[in-house]
Parts: C-alpha cells; sequence; structure tokens
C-alpha cells in the first residue's frame, strides 16, 4: 500500500557556484563533461535505509503519465494533511541506493505527450550553445531537464554527491516543509472517486524536532493564506479538480504556482514550479506516502530568482558575471512554459521531475508571519 505526491517545486543556491570563477559546466552530445576544470562528481555506493520505501515506488507507469480522471466515485469529507519530510532531487533512486546519472528518468511525467531523444526535431528550439542531450527524455518520455542538466551543476558546484540528503535533514530539523492537504480521502488504499480538492501551504520554523505524526501542528506562512491571516481563507495554491483512481491521487491542475524553498550551503530561496501536478499512491496513515512532483520552471523567472541570491555566493556575481550563468540555466530549457512543444519555437521553460515522501500530520490551525526577504547584497 503506498502513495505518491507530485507537485510544483524547484531547487536551489548552489547552482551559482558553477561559474564562480570563470569555470562553466559543459557536455558534448554524448552527454560527457566537457569542461576541462570541473569534474562529475564521483558517487560511492550506499546501503538502502532498513526504513527505505519499495525501490518502484513513486514511478509512474508506462507511458509516464498519472491515470485519467475515473468515471465516478463519491469523495469523503475527510481532511487530511501530508507534510514533508524528504525530498528526492533526482540524484538518486528512492529506495537511498547509490547515487547515479541516470535516476532523474523516474522522476517526474511525461508533460508535453512526447519521447524525445537527441535526433527528435519535433520539440522546441533549444538555446544557442545547449547540446542536443539537453532535449532528451527519460523514462516513458519523462520530462526532466532539471536533473539531467540542472542537478549536476549542483553537485558540482556544492561538492554534494547526495544534495537530497542534506536538505532532507535540514526539513527533518523543522526548518521547513510543504504540507499537503487533501479533503475527499478515504482509508481505502484502493478508493476511487472524483470531486476532491487539495490546496498546499508553504511553512517556516517548526520550533522543534518535528515528529511528524497527529501531534505535529505546523505553522502556516502568513503569505501562504488568502488574506494572509487565517487558514480558512484557503491556501494561495488551490487544486479543485482533484481525484483518486484506484488508490491513485491526482491533484489536477492549478492557476498558480508550487514553491517550494530549498537550502543549499545556507541559503534558501524559492523555486516556483508552474503547470505543476503533484499525485500519490495511498498507503496506511502509520506509513510514509510517496510522491512525484511535475512542472515546468520558467526559465526567466528561474534566472531572475537566481540573480537575487547571486552575491550571497560571492560578490563577484554582481552585476556582469552573472552572464555566463544565466546562459547555462537558459541551454537547459528543453519546454515551453505552458507545459507544451512545439517545433520552431524557442524553449522558454526548463522541465522539474523531483520526489518526496510526506507524513500525516494535524491539520495546522497556526498562521505565523513570513521573516522578511534578505537584503539583496547586489544592491538590486
Amino acid at each position: 500500500m503506498k502513495r505518491i505526491f507530485a507537485f510544483g517545486a524547484l531547487v536551489g543556491c548552489g547552482l551559482l557556484a558553477v561559474t564562480c570563477g570563470g569555470t562553466t559546466l559543459q557536455q558534448d552530445d554524448a552527454g560527457t563533461d566537457a569542461s576541462s576544470d570541473i569534474k562529475v562528481v564521483d558517487v560511492k555506493s550506499t546501503d538502502a535505509p532498513p526504513d527505505a520505501p519499495p525501490v518502484d515506488a513513486g514511478i509512474p507507469d508506462a507511458p509516464g503519465e498519472p491515470p485519467p480522471p475515473p468515471d465516478g466515485g463519491t469523495p469523503t469529507t475527510n481532511v487530511y494533511t501530508f507534510a514533508i519530510d524528504a525530498v528526492y532531487l533526482g540524484e538518486g533512486p528512492r529506495n537511498g541506493g547509490a547515487p547515479s546519472n541516470t535516476a532523474w528518468k523516474d522522476y517526474g511525467y511525461n508533460l508535453d505527450g512526447l519521447v524525445t531523444d537527441k535526433t527528435s526535431t519535433n520539440v522546441c528550439t533549444l538555446a544557442a550553445g545547449a547540446p542536443k542531450t539537453n532535449q532528451v527524455d527519460g523514462t516513458n518520455g519523462i520530462d526532466n531537464a532539471w536533473g539531467a542538466v540542472v542537478l549536476p551543476m549542483v553537485q558540482s558546484a556544492t561538492s554534494m554527491p547526495t544534495p537530497s540528503q542534506v536538505e532532507t535533514a535540514y526539513i527533518d530539523q523543522g526548518n521547513w516543509t510543504l504540507q499537503l492537504q487533501v479533503t475527499g480521502l478515504s482509508d481505502d488504499p484502493t478508493q476511487t472517486a472524483l470531486g476532491l480538492t487539495s490546496q498546499i501551504f508553504m511553512s517556516g520554523v517548526y520550533g522543534g524536532i518535528p515528529t511528524f505524526d497527529s501531534s505535529t501542528n505546523w505553522p502556516v506562512l502568513s503569505t501562504s493564506v488568502k488574506d494572509g491571516q487565517t487558514i480558512a481563507s484557503g491556501s494561495v495554491v488551490q487544486f479543485q479538480n482533484s481525484y483518486v483512481s484506484g488508490g491513485t491521487f491526482v491533484s489536477g491542475p492549478g492557476p498558480n504556482p508550487v514553491v517550494l524553498p530549498l537550502d543549499l550551503q545556507g541559503i534558501q530561496f524559492p523555486l516556483a514550479i508552474h503547470n505543476a501536478v503533484f499525485t500519490f499512491d495511498h498507503v496506511d496513515h502509520s506509513d510514509a506516502a510517496n510522491g512525484t512532483i511535475a512542472g515546468v520552471l520558467d526559465t526567466q523567472e528561474f534566472i531572475a530568482a537566481l540573480q537575487k541570491v547571486a552575491g550571497f555566493i560571492s560578490p563577484s556575481l554582481c552585476g556582469s558575471a552573472f552572464a555566463g550563468i544565466a546562459q547555462q540555466i537558459m541551454q537547459a530549457s528543453d519546454i515551453l512554459t505552458n507545459g507544451t512543444n512545439v517545433p520552431s519555437t524557442p524553449c522558454t521553460a526548463i522541465s522539474v521531475g523531483l520526489g518526496f515522501t510526506a507524513r500525516l500530520i494535524a491539520n495546522p490551525t497556526q498562521v505565523v508571519q513570513a521573516p522578511p526577504p534578505a537584503p539583496d547584497p547586489c544592491g538590486g
């Protein structure tokens, strides 16, 4: 019995270190590292933890898409809230096995309905200088340029072969989480029903070490609720057409991006996934729910977010020094911002596929003020 979540999210600040000192990371058309002074991280094997989820947990079935809406079924009135307690950025499998430079292929969904390789011509036009390997899909057409192109930059720049473990430890210390609240689920792990709704709350510091159970009442950030004051006003990120099919919950489309604040090298900034979908496979409430996040990063928006924190990495990245970083991010674009793919059209977004686990906690009752943003060290 299992549960999968997939919703929008993005990642970190360590990217900015990729071009510190004028060094860049590039790949040739064979997918190998073409840089003379950055090496791809040599990842060593690690044993899976004893409580690791099944090796296939959360991996979408062919053709790499969520199940379609069922013909019927009645939702319950239950309101359940799940808090993310682990994230999988794509450098390794969900079972805690050894990191791999192909693990990203099993995270996400086939967003554009295509199965693309480096010879495909029925796709959007890559940015100047981008190798054709940047348009290659994962398993069953899964779109995840984040995992294929951007994540290796993070690993090399931060010397973190397993950034997912670093981020998960940060969550488990109570520094942040996302709360996924679903109305309409039953306790049946094979439930099928239409008419469910869901919403996502961003959460700040817990104020202790969370136990991720019914005693955990994690405060919600004021910026995450519509009126800035009460949970009753609802989240700013809502999915009104959710459903569950054979035990797999699917959020359906939502008008606003889902924001995930990751922290790498002590620098935190929000990453917004547009056209996000989250899914999960039913589990007993005492178990962790295995999740998958799928959507796109607006490339220009992502670059702007990186630029705001560039100076925290190094003052040398203020001003024109950031241009090299922006170019590399542009080259990762593999899809359009609306999640489609049209030939002879410039790619404007970066496809994303992430994983996570989440556990049932108390429905939140507290709203806390979001901390003010840190001043831009570049003076912007």
